[in-house]
This record gives C-alpha cells, sequence and structure tokens, in this order.
C-alpha cells in the first residue's frame, strides 16, 4: 500500500493487496523473459545459437529473447526436466549421448 494512502474499507485493502501481488508476479515474469546468458550476436545483428551456431531467426528472438535454436532449446529443457524429475538417473545414462555426454 502507498504510504499516506488510506482505504475506506477491508475491500479496497484486499483489492490493493491483490493489485500489488499481480504486478510483483508480472515483474517476476518479465524478469524472467530475460536470458541469463550472453546472445552470441554478429555486427550485422545475427543472432547464433549458443549450441550448435545455427542462426536464430528473428521472429523466435523477439517473441522469447532466444539464445539457442528450437531444436538445442528443446534438448536442453529435456535434458533439464530428466535430471530434475524424480528416479532420472537411469534415464539419465541411457540419453546422455544427446547432450554431449560419455
Amino acid at each position: 500500500m502507498i504510504q499516506g494512502e488510506r482505504l475506506a474499507d477491508e475491500a479496497d485493502v484486499g483489492a490493493k493487496n491483490t493489485e500489488e501481488h499481480l504486478m510483483d508476479a508480472l515483474a517476476r515474469q518479465r524478469a524472467a523473459l530475460v536470458p541469463d546468458e550472453e546472445p552470441d550476436e554478429d555486427a550485422q545483428g545475427h543472432r547464433y545459437c549458443l549450441d550448435c551456431s545455427d542462426i536464430i531467426p528473428l521472429e523466435r528472438i523477439q517473441a522469447v529473447q532466444a539464445v539457442r535454436c528450437v531444436t538445442c532449446a528443446a534438448k536442453r529443457e529435456r535434458f533439464i526436466k530428466l535430471t530434475q524429475g524424480k528416479g532420472g538417473a537411469g534415464r539419465i545414462l541411457n540419453d546422455e549421448a544427446d547432450f554431449g555426454g560419455k
């Protein structure tokens, strides 16, 4: 609540709290769209996948601020899902070759 602001009743307080909560959630979502890794770009503005070096289409960059092509991003997401899932150790050993492992 803004300091010095007086709200008329409990409904106003609840509405204000909900609004603040939604604004915080929106700010977290916006921050999540910023890539944690620096994109690989050339002087002409082409962005290259950090894993395979293919050019990333402009539409993908604009949509999700991509630093990886669709194929490499899908492999990475699958790997993360496997390593963070329950009982994933056996699957990881079988799929390691897909991700540059042994």
